[in-house]
Order: structure tokens, then C-alpha cells, then sequence
């Protein structure tokens, strides 16, 4: 893979694709409102160099995490900068000489540190990468589950550096907002979703919001065919749901 001025966001071979419905204005916030210009501010150093150039999210599963460094990449996309995305938990199917060369691109993003827990090589690896980002000026986005204080990563080099940044802790949604940000989405794809049928949804299908909005794809494209309403005996039949 050339590493030269690529404008289009990145992922290294892993047979992982960037999603690209991935959109930091589609990302539903329980709190942290400072947290979509901190990401914001990742892409536009170039424009003002006082930004923060590390920012570190961390929190549990289905808090989306992920989503955010891969929304990051396609916002980096629509701007002309170069962007990597790396899911650090599937390393083993990686050397980490594959990291060489990242510091050229304007953004990485480094999705589970915790994946490296145990793997002294690959600590050193980050760390080392961590400080070529840092001198060449570039920019770093990395998600963990642990706080940089929590972080059960061996290295103390490396554990330091996790606190160099701003740190975001991601909490899950409450019942109620996943409702609201259903609605809102099919919204967005001009469908009226009552109350009750964004309720069945969360009930029937798995609660993760991108899965929710994987459904909204499948009633968008159906009630588009049958020229129907959203209702439940409707989305119960295109789901299959019993």
C-alpha cells in the first residue's frame, strides 16, 4: 500500500470496510458536548494549529466508538486530508512494521488499544508511532475501554502518552434517546416513524444503533415498494420478526 498523499480515508488489509454511513452528524451524544468539535478540531489543524492534536474516547462496548473514528475518516474524506483507520483488534493478522509510515498520513485512527494488552512489541510499536504523529505534526485519534488513568496497557511510556490529550468517556444511551435517535434518522429518509413502531423496533431487533438503522434501511427501501405506511404488522413482515 503507497502511502503517498492519499486523500480518501484508509484501512489496512483486513477485510474491514470503512461504513460509510458513518457521519459524525448522525452520532447521538448522551453528554459531552464538547466532544464532535474536539473531533472536528483533529481535521482542521491546518487551519489552526491551537488545536488539539490527540484525542482519545474510551468507554464500553456499543457506545460507539468505532463509529466515530470511522465517521472521522469519512469527514477527513470529504475535506482532502488522508486518513487510516486501524481496528487494533485484529492485529494478530498484522506485523507491526505495518505501522511504519502512518506518520504520513493527517489522520490515524487507532480503534481498542486495549487489544495490545500483553503484546509488548506492539505497545513499543504505538509508542514509537505515537511520537512520529507527534513531531511530524499530524493528527491521532485513538478509542480504548479503559481511562488513560485505568488503562491497563504495560507500557509506561505508552500508558503516559494516552493521557497527553483530550479524553471523552462514551456512555451508553438510555432507552428513550435510542427512540428519539431512530426517529430522527428516518426523518432524515423522510419517514414517519410513530412512537410505538421505533419502540418495536428496539424491543424485536438488537438495540446497537447501527443495527437500528440497518432495519430503517430495510422498511425505508419496502415501504417505498409497497407505497405503505410504517406500522408494526408492516415492519413485523419485512423484518420477519415474529
Amino acid at each position: 500500500m503507497s502511502l503517498s498523499s492519499q486523500n480518501t480515508p484508509q484501512q489496512l488489509p483486513l477485510g474491514v470496510q470503512l461504513r460509510s454511513d458513518a457521519k459524525l452528524s448522525r452520532f447521538v451524544q448522551s453528554q459531552q458536548s464538547a466532544l464532535i468539535p474536539a473531533l472536528k478540531g483533529l481535521i482542521n489543524r491546518q487551519e489552526n494549529q491551537s488545536q488539539e492534536s490527540f484525542v482519545y474516547l474510551y468507554g464500553r462496548e456499543n457506545t460507539g466508538k468505532s463509529y466515530l473514528l470511522q465517521a472521522l475518516c469519512n469527514e477527513a474524506e470529504l475535506l482532502g486530508i488522508s486518513a487510516i483507520y486501524l481496528p487494533l483488534s485484529q492485529t494478530d493478522e498484522l506485523s507491526v512494521e505495518m505501522l511504519e509510515g502512518l506518520e504520513h498520513f493527517q489522520l490515524v485512527c487507532l480503534d481498542d488499544v486495549g487489544a495490545v494488552i500483553g503484546d509488548s512489541a506492539w505497545q513499543e510499536a504505538l509508542f514509537h508511532l505515537f511520537n512520529r504523529i507527534r513531531d511530524i505534526g499530524h493528527s491521532l485519534l485513538i478509542s480504548g475501554v479503559d481511562s488513560p488513568a485505568n488503562s491497563q496497557i504495560e507500557l509506561p511510556d505508552l500508558r503516559s502518552r494516552l493521557a497527553w490529550g483530550l479524553a471523552f468517556k462514551l456512555e451508553a444511551l438510555s432507552d428513550e434517546q435510542k427512540r428519539e435517535a431512530i426517529q430522527q434518522e428516518a426523518a432524515a429518509r423522510g419517514l414517519v416513524l410513530a412512537d410505538e413502531v421505533a419502540q418495536y423496533l428496539l424491543n424485536h431487533g438488537e438495540r446497537d444503533l447501527s443495527k437500528q438503522y440497518e432495519y430503517l434501511d430495510q422498511l425505508d427501501r419496502a415501504s417505498l415498494q409497497a407505497q405503505r405506511k410504517l406500522t408494526i404488522p408492516f415492519a413485523k413482515q419485512v423484518l420477519g420478526w415474529l
